[in-house]
């Protein structure tokens, strides 16, 4: 989902579906109870709508009458975006989720995860309440497997990093409307960030030592990432291992040492840019911050990973 926010009062069916179309992927949405005359107001179906991007991740909340949402294997394109879809249910009744051959029943206060790259089922009462999230799998990096492992199966959200995740999301539920900016884009860090936390805890003693050392060699980075010397041979001398070994860890680890820092500098880069705190800057001076001095190709690159050139990303809150 790209700029602005999506408001829709007392939506019909068919504006539901396109709204979740739009904020995700094609999805086909009935209202089975209400088409035949069991649901609350026996036969209409109201649902209000709330939704807008949040950094790079789209965030919606739909309340209102009972629906079934499904995503068939024939709405399914090598086109659409690689997304994984997290669901927050703060509904009375029970929601049914059904991917993959697992299944469950998520209650209120519970999250559930769909792979949008595969077929599911989720079906929610009338009175629903559900928060969600849409977020390309390249946002969680080596971790998009570990969440995508997790579909259809409830996640409680009472305790620890869950607990926060929820009460973030449902911040965010009330105010989409007041986040632009740099804002927005701080909003869509942390939520990446929450995300993680949540959904990726690691059991104590199981994990894998060659993971220890990318983390480690990612914080090193991450603090030194406004050096521009800062490079794989440096990198592997901190770390006493050699270039190759970190070649190799990068690999297994699903991006190049390069490529994932120079994500990492435009990331930072597009925030600054966007941030009025930075207007007295200049580009070269943006980037020159977190460790680019050459800007030859910035905007080319920014277009590239941000779909915007440094000059756009600048004119684009004005």
């Amino acid at each position: 989902m790209s700029g602005g926010a999506l408001h829709v009062h007392q939506a019909t069916v068919g504006e539901l579906q396109t709204a979740a179309s739009t904020v995700l992927a094609p999805l086909a949405v009935t209202a089975p109870r209400a088409e035949a005359g069991t649901g609350v107001g026996a036969g209409e179906f109201r649902a209000d709508i709330d939704a807008a991007a949040v950094g790079r991740a789209a965030v919606a909340r739909i309340r209102g009458s009972g629906h079934l949402v499904q995503r068939s294997a024939r709405a399914i394109s090598s086109t659409d975006p690689e997304l994984l879809k997290i669901t927050l249910h703060r509904s009375p009744e029970p929601a049914a989720a059904d991917q993959g051959g697992n299944q469950s029943r998520a209650h209120s206060g519970d999250f559930v995860v769909f792979d949008m790259t595969r077929p599911y089922r989720l079906a929610v009462a009338d009175g629903c309440d559900v928060m969600a999230v849409g977020i390309s799998r390249t946002e969680l990096g080596r971790h998009a497997d570990a969440v995508a492992a997790r579909a259809a199966r409830r996640l409680p959200a009472d305790t620890g990093a869950q607990a926060v995740l929820a009460m973030f999301l449902q911040g965010l539920g009330r105010h989409l409307d007041e986040l632009a900016g740099p804002a927005q884009t701080h909003a869509g860090d942390a939520l990446v960030s929450l995300l993680l936390a949540a959904f990726t805890e690691t059991e104590p003693g199981r994990t894998d030592t060659a993971t220890e050392l990318v983390d480690r060699i990612r914080v090193y980075a991450l603090a030194n990432i406004s050096d521009p010397s800062l490079c794989v041979d440096s990198v592997a001398a901190a770390h006493g291992i050699s270039a190759r070994q970190l070649h190799r860890l990068f690999h297994r680890a699903g991006a190049p040492f390069a490529a994932w820092l120079r994500g990492e500098r435009l990331a930072r880069i597009r925030r600054d840019l966007l941030d009025p705190a930075h207007d007295g800057r200049t580009t070269a001076a943006v980037a020159a911050r977190w460790g680019l001095h050459d800007p030859r190709h910035l905007s080319r690159a920014l277009k590239s990973q941000c779909g915007r050139t440094a000059r756009e990303l600048r004119l684009e809150r004005r």
